[in-house]
């Protein structure tokens, strides 16, 4: 008699902690969703604001050295969006051969010594276009201090002249 009513309480319980768990899982769904929206309008906003102010950002990977690009930056480089991100070598081949090893520099002290940069240079477009720019990269890092990569951005400072290629 004792097992027979255990039983039944052993399965109330366990259909009470199902409901729960149920419960918490569409809880959880529901935030997850919010949180999907939320993060659909910072991107939105963030692409808005780049296409406005003419900038773009971008990431360098320390491990890998794979360049990520926001869309205006590709759009900066006239590059197709379908040839995929550049890795940072042919990254920095889009600029000027003058201002190249000053680029390079700043790169290697950032990824090397966590040195942040800022500098004006020209970029050459895919079509062959010139553009000046200004560049500005600030290093993460690892709870060591080693660096992760990159994050910055680069602003169009080009006139309405200017970005009339072709």
């Amino acid at each position: 008699m004792v097992s027979s009513y255990l039983s039944y309480i052993l399965a109330f319980v366990l259909l009470v902690v199902t409901l729960y768990l149920i419960l918490r899982l569409q809880a959880v769904r529901s935030d997850l969703q919010a949180a999907r929206r939320e993060l659909d309008r910072c991107q939105l906003t963030l692409e808005l604001s780049e296409d406005v102010g003419r900038f773009g950002s971008w990431h360098v990977d320390a491990k890998t050295n794979l360049v990520e690009w926001s869309d205006y930056v590709f759009d900066m480089h006239e590059r197709c969006h379908s040839r995929g991100q550049p890795v940072l070598e042919n990254a920095i081949q889009y600029y000027h051969p003058e201002d190249r090893p000053m680029v390079q520099d700043a790169v290697s002290r950032a990824l090397d010594e966590g040195m942040d940069f800022e500098f004006r240079a020209r970029i050459l477009t895919e079509n062959g276009n010139e553009l000046p720019v200004l560049s500005r990269g600030t290093c993460q890092f690892n709870g060591n201090g080693d660096v992760l990569g990159i994050f910055g951005c680069f602003v169009d400072l080009s006139t309405p002249e200017e970005r009339r290629f072709g």
